[in-house]
């Protein structure tokens, strides 16, 4: 974990385990990014990771896996305190209510937090920001939502002139970790060094959007968890604290965040798209690059298909935590819980804004000058003609013209290719003979 940069790489928070890896090519067949080779008969991280954790579905043998605080757990505070994704509500049945669930974490955790609550009080700032656009006719739009990490990373290394484009609020989960370290603080109620705050979280880029944030110069969080690795263990408390303490404080609208369309359902009138699933994502981050969503407002992009609860994190199937998310909505209600005079105040304050860095994570080709770009891509398609254009993976790159890339870039031999180096042999023996 964390090994800093490497060739100007980014850290990345996925691990594949040599053990378990048999070099099948899927991870690196599911990788958005490219990002994955197979070399020697096991799968490597070589290119922009973006911890979107499509490899960790896409391996049948479990050997790919994210990295979490759970991994470095004795470095853990003594203290901990944890906010939980609304995707937990959606974990243990319909009959089970966010209260019970919260209250059985409390029990595994000692203290938590319903970020739920904060998810509305998002919902509300968005709507202020965007009517604020209105009536100065910005251009720019669609804004695009800053709350899911692995597309704010694609757009960072994929689609950088789209990064002005990404909504400039803090995300809800920082708010709730940087609220909840400001009372602790000011009540001292801990040492600063005695307590440390958690994401409860079904995705795989938490780590890396809390260790290497984009638009804050530092976490308000620690660490984050997966639902799944503390799953078992919440589940032993379920209904076993009679209390009647109130965590929960949200309605239908912040728990709904949970499911692809659930932050753009919260906002007031206007015109806007939620998009899931990282092939559509892209398609529709190509539609705004070409400037064929102008008429758009917001869109809400979520990496995992059906959102949040899709994550490769979670606990149970994508489709029974939907059903078990429409429920709740439906009990809860879908009108926000919040203040809105006082949501207005903080507003205006600055409360929600992100002191967002201005510098963009280097990609590959941005170490280039434009003649050595140009001389590199000249050479990337003498290779690309060589190549039988079949697709197969079997060189260990994930299709032709990204191993043309690896050749050029003395990342792999031109005779890896086994169609390409067979029909060599056959050429040399019809001249020879």
């Amino acid at each position: 974990m964390g090994k800093g940069r490497e060739n100007n790489l980014p850290t990345h928070y996925v691990q594949i385990d040599d053990k378990l890896c048999n070099g099948c090519v899927l991870c690196m067949k599911a990788c958005p990014t490219k990002a994955i080779r197979v070399r020697n008969g096991k799968a490597r991280i070589r290119g922009v990771c973006i911890d979107c954790g499509e490899c960790i579905r896409a391996c049948p043998r479990g050997a790919v896996k994210a990295i979490t605080t759970v991994q470095d757990a004795a470095r853990m505070k003594p203290y901990t305190i944890l906010s939980s994704s609304p995707v937990l509500y959606t974990q243990f049945g319909e009959e089970v209510t966010p209260n019970d669930i919260l209250l059985a974490l409390r029990k595994v955790f000692r203290h938590v937090y319903d970020q739920a609550y904060v998810n509305e009080l998002f919902n509300v700032a968005t709507e202020f920001y965007i009517r604020e656009r209105r009536e100065t006719e910005e251009e720019g739009w669609p804004l695009i939502s800053p709350i899911c990490p692995v597309v704010n990373r694609l757009i960072a290394y994929r689609f950088p002139q789209l990064f002005k484009n990404i909504l400039p609020l803090i995300p809800p989960r920082e708010i709730a970790a940087r609220e909840v370290r400001r009372r602790l603080y000011c009540e001292s109620v801990f040492k600063t060094e005695e307590f440390g705050i958690y994401h409860l979280s079904p995705c795989s880029a938490k780590m890396i959007s809390i260790k290497e944030p984009l638009f804050l110069n530092s976490s308000y969080l620690d660490g984050a968890l997966g639902i799944n690795e503390v799953y078992e263990e919440i589940k032993k408390f379920i209904g076993k604290d009679n209390s009647n303490i109130m965590i929960h404080r949200s309605g239908g609208v912040g728990i709904w965040w949970g499911m692809s369309g659930g932050e753009i359902a919260g906002l007031d009138s206007g015109k806007y798209l939620a998009v899931s699933g990282m092939p559509e994502t892209i398609k529709y981050l190509e539609m705004i690059e070409m400037g064929l969503l102008g008429n758009i407002e917001y869109v809400e992009f979520r990496a995992c298909s059906e959102g949040c609860i899709g994550g490769p994190m979670t606990a149970v199937d994508k489709y029974e935590a939907k059903h078990v998310l429409q429920k709740l909505v439906r009990t809860y209600g879908v009108r926000k819980k919040v203040d809105y005079s006082q949501a207005r105040k903080a507003y205006r304050e600055g409360w929600f804004l992100a002191d967002r860095k201005t510098d963009i994570p280097p990609h590959r080709s941005g170490t280039l000058s434009i003649s050595e770009a140009i001389q590199r891509q000249e050479r990337v398609e003498e290779v690309y003609r060589l190549l039988p254009k079949k697709e197969c993976g079997i060189c260990g790159s994930p299709d032709c013209r990204t191993f043309a890339e690896d050749v050029v870039d003395g990342e792999a031999d031109l005779d890896d290719c086994p169609i390409h180096k067979s029909r060599d042999r056959k050429v040399k023996i019809v001249h020879e003979g």
